[in-house]
């Protein structure tokens, strides 16, 4: 355990959006760092952590190291003249929603007002597929459901600019929400959390922060994690579920690719164990023999070489003031200016 706190290190933001194993990642900071992890609470779901806040909490604890919250739904760069580091996790939103009402289902009577309103009075009783439907009667019935994308377009931020709609958690903008994700420090993927993990350290040591995530745990999960039966295109109620949350999906999408490809790079160059340097050495000797003897003896060497992580470049950012939801928001905004410009001038001649 690392029980020293550093003021000079990266202060880690765990913009923790809801439903996404974000206890679980916690749980791994709060192991790495002890009492320099902060896990932030708030009752009311519209709170939002800003950078003078985060400020406070650094007067009052200078060595901080990271800090878990579902109100990190503002991205500074840096803090009080320390970076930040900005990570996240997204999941397939289907999954989400069906979490998301299971744990509703179990918790609703310790939900404040304002978590309930989208919800029927009964929903403790009701079986889940109908929770589903009128849920989605309610969710969707002017706007599509995209709670990843939401949390990330803060309505707060998005009215300040002029950008605004029905939902007062904020909006559904695929292009705004990608483009704040585009300059985070790492996005994981809940569906391989192994993967995402061993980047995440990865990105982590490069910045000479060593964190410490047990692999196994899984934490505040459903005893039952199996997907109902109804969750298909063939039922009403899944083929509903299933084709909402369109910006959601994309985000999802994107993503895991970019995990994927970038823990496809770690591995060539860390021993992670042997099943990945079988799986390569495999796909290796399919293009060729020479691949295939080159990837096993790459393999030799990170094996005798893993327990000495070298950093090959320690990443030391410059301080950055901007805020990320209010750099995406103002490039979006000015792109549309710019259209109606364009469209008027057209329009214009036209006459």
């Amino acid at each position: 355990m690392n029980f020293q706190g550093r003021t000079d290190s990266p202060l880690i933001l765990h913009c923790h959006i809801p439903k996404t194993a974000g206890t679980t990642v916690s749980a791994g900071l709060r192991k790495s760092f002890d009492v320099f992890h902060f896990d932030h609470l708030h009752s009311d779901p519209f709170y939002i952590l800003t950078r003078e806040t985060l400020e406070h909490a650094l007067e009052f604890n200078p060595g901080l190291r990271s800090i878990s919250s579902h109100h990190l739904r503002s991205f500074p760069l840096s803090v009080a003249d320390r970076p930040t580091f900005l990570m996240t996790f997204l999941r397939k939103p289907e999954d989400t929603l069906i979490s998301q009402l299971k744990y509703a289902q179990r918790e609703f009577s310790t939900f404040p007002p304002e978590a309930k309103r989208f919800l029927p009075k009964d929903t403790p009783r009701l079986p889940l597929r109908e929770l589903a439907r009128q849920f989605l009667d309610v969710a969707t019935a002017y706007q599509d459901h995209a709670p990843q994308t939401r949390f990330l377009c803060n309505s707060e931020s998005m009215a300040s600019l002029g950008l605004s709609d029905a939902n007062d958690f904020g909006l559904d903008s695929y292009e705004i929400a990608r483009s704040i994700l585009n300059d985070f420090h790492f996005v994981g993927v809940v569906e391989e959390m192994k993967k995402s993990l061993e980047v995440l350290t990865d990105r982590l040591l490069q910045r000479e922060v060593k964190v410490y995530f047990d692999l196994n745990l899984r934490l505040n999960s459903s005893s039952s994690n199996s997907r109902p039966e109804w969750l298909t295109p063939e039922d009403e109620v899944g083929r509903r579920v299933l084709e909402t949350s369109k910006s959601d999906r994309l985000l999802h999408e994107e993503f895991r690719k970019r995990v994927l490809e970038s823990h496809c790079e770690l591995r060539k160059r860390r021993w992670l164990g042997f099943k990945p340097a079988a799986a390569d050495a495999k796909e290796a000797f399919i293009d060729s023999w020479r691949h295939g003897t080159k990837s096993l003896v790459n393999s030799v060497h990170l094996y005798r070489a893993r327990r000495h992580h070298q950093i090959r470049q320690s990443v030391t950012p410059a301080l950055c003031s901007e805020l990320l939801e209010f750099r995406a928001a103002r490039a979006v905004t000015s792109r549309m200016h710019l259209q109606s410009h364009s469209a008027g001038s057209v329009n214009g001649w036209g006459q």
